[in-house]
């Protein structure tokens, strides 16, 4: 069974597929308006014809005003009907309702064409039945009831809107899956349709507000219990190098770390960190990007107005943003961590890297100027609480082991990250199952530190210098969250 909708101005048909009835228009503009058990559709006549141009100046103003509604419609088509005519139209979801619109051009008049909940079979049926009404097609209903036999059923009734047209906005809709797409423009939103949903921004503006109230609340606390929190500095034993005061600092290509030991002299670890600045980099220039064209769209900006001048450097730096991505995390995962301790004058005194690659535990040789092998260092796996550490001799002996004093601040470290250095890591130092020393962090928004170990340690002071700095650049505290 099938229903022939024709308009009231006696341009066009539809044929639809199920029972159809004439619906009640609330606008002059409608010249169709039509409504099954579970669908409706409507058709308007605008008071101008509008050109394929104008058409799509209109459009993309109502695709930008629907992102703002937090409604997203999809890619919009532009097909030929099986009377050749050109039907433009788009998709979108509001309130849990299915709406397919668009444009079409016929007899010199432009038309809009809402539907709502069609189904597949029966929107298909629009681009497959749309045309001009032909001139010997009979007028009204009561000519085919006339017409027909007695007894035999008269043929679904045919809509016969009357209604001049007048004003009218335009319309979006949606292709089947089957329909090939095609080049189109946005329709505009017609006003009957149901009040759109805002965005809900309550979750993701609760989660924004939650990490800057931490955010702010931990740098009060600092600046707050600054003069309690200050580090006691611990009185050098004489003949010691210990305690050794470490600072990282910050914008530098490398990673480099500033040593000062307790008879004043200075040293320099350089770690490289490639990788590090290609993802990085990468990650803030694809953001940024990406949140220029949002902002654009959002206070409505047309993207094909923009001259091209304006948006091929943003194509452009969008490619090598992603590509330094690509390349940042692929060197992430195979670049080999490295360092290099210097005496004042520049001098190599240790070499370390790292020695083959685990699923478990990981091991770092420590060399001295000319390469020879002195000590290793492990990075103790399957570790999921409190970092360890291990300096080790060539024998696999442990010389020093390295862990993090604090499990509460490890897991809250996790989900903060360092929270302006509160929940920096600390490090308690053994030897032999003692106690000897301990890598403690300076009250410090910074990465400062002081290393210090018992005399009567023996333990080369360059080996455990180059421990406890390559464990802060392997295992460093991040901002973020973080899972190590």
């Amino acid at each position: 069974m099938a229903a022939v909708l024709r308009s009231s101005d006696r341009a066009f048909s539809l044929d639809l597929p199920g029972e159809w009835v004439a619906g009640e228009a609330d606008s002059a503009a409608v010249v169709l308006q039509a409504e099954n058990d579970h669908a409706e559709i409507t058709v308007r006549a605008l008071p101008a014809p509008l050109a394929e141009t104008q058409q799509k100046t209109r459009l993309r103003a109502t695709q930008a005003k629907l992102k703002k509604k937090g409604v997203a419609a999809k890619k919009i088509y532009s097909i030929a009907t099986a009377s050749g005519l050109r039907f433009s139209f788009i998709e979108f979801v509001s309130e849990g309702r299915r709406y397919q619109s668009g444009y079409f051009n016929l007899g010199g008049r432009t038309y809009s064409l809402l539907a709502a909940d069609l189904s597949a079979k029966e929107f298909k049926a629009i681009p497959a039945s749309l045309g001009p009404l032909a001139a010997e097609e009979p007028a009204a209903p009561a000519a085919q009831a006339a017409a027909a036999p007695a007894g035999e059923p008269v043929p679904p009734a045919v809509s016969q809107l009357s209604a001049p047209p007048e004003a009218a906005d335009g319309a979006l809709a949606a292709p089947p899956a089957e329909t090939p797409p095609g080049e189109g423009t946005a329709p505009e939103v017609p006003a009957e349709l149901p009040a759109l949903p805002e965005r809900n921004m309550g979750s993701s503006l609760m989660l924004v507000l939650i990490a800057l109230g931490l955010s702010a609340a931990a740098l009060g606390y600092r600046a707050v219990a600054k003069k309690d929190q200050e580090t006691v500095e611990t009185p050098p034993v004489p003949g010691s190098l210990f305690p050794l005061h470490i600072e990282k600092r910050y914008l530098s290509f490398n990673t480099v770390f500033d040593i000062k030991d307790a008879a004043g002299q200075e040293y320099k670890a350089v770690s490289p960190r490639v990788p590090t600045l290609m993802l990085g980099t990468g990650l803030v220039l694809y953001f940024l990007l990406k949140a220029t064209v949002q902002g654009m769209l959002f206070a409505g900006v047309d993207l094909e107005t923009v001259p091209m001048a304006v948006l091929q450097p943003i194509s452009s730096l969008l490619s090598l943003s992603n590509l330094l991505i690509m390349v940042g995390a692929v060197l992430f995962v195979f670049f080999r961590k490295k360092m290099k301790l210097y005496d004042a004058s520049g001098k190599l005194l240790l070499d370390v890297c790292q020695k083959r690659f685990s699923f478990g535990s990981l091991y770092f040789m420590i060399r001295d100027a000319a390469g020879v092998e002195g000590a290793r260092l492990k990075r103790v796996g399957f570790v999921l609480i409190r970092r360890r550490w291990q300096l080790l001799d060539l024998e696999g002996n442990v010389l020093l082991d390295i862990q993090e004093d604090s499990a509460g601040r490890a897991i809250a470290r996790k989900f903060f990250g360092h929270l302006w250095g509160l929940l920096r890591t600390n490090y308690v130092v053994s030897a032999g199952g003692a106690e000897v020393g301990a890598i403690k962090r300076e009250w410090s928004v910074w990465n400062r530190y002081n290393l210090d170990i018992a005399p009567l340690t023996k333990v080369n002071p360059e080996l455990a210098l180059a421990a406890a700095l390559f464990v802060d650049i392997a295992d460093p505290d991040r901002w973020h969250p973080w899972h190590g």
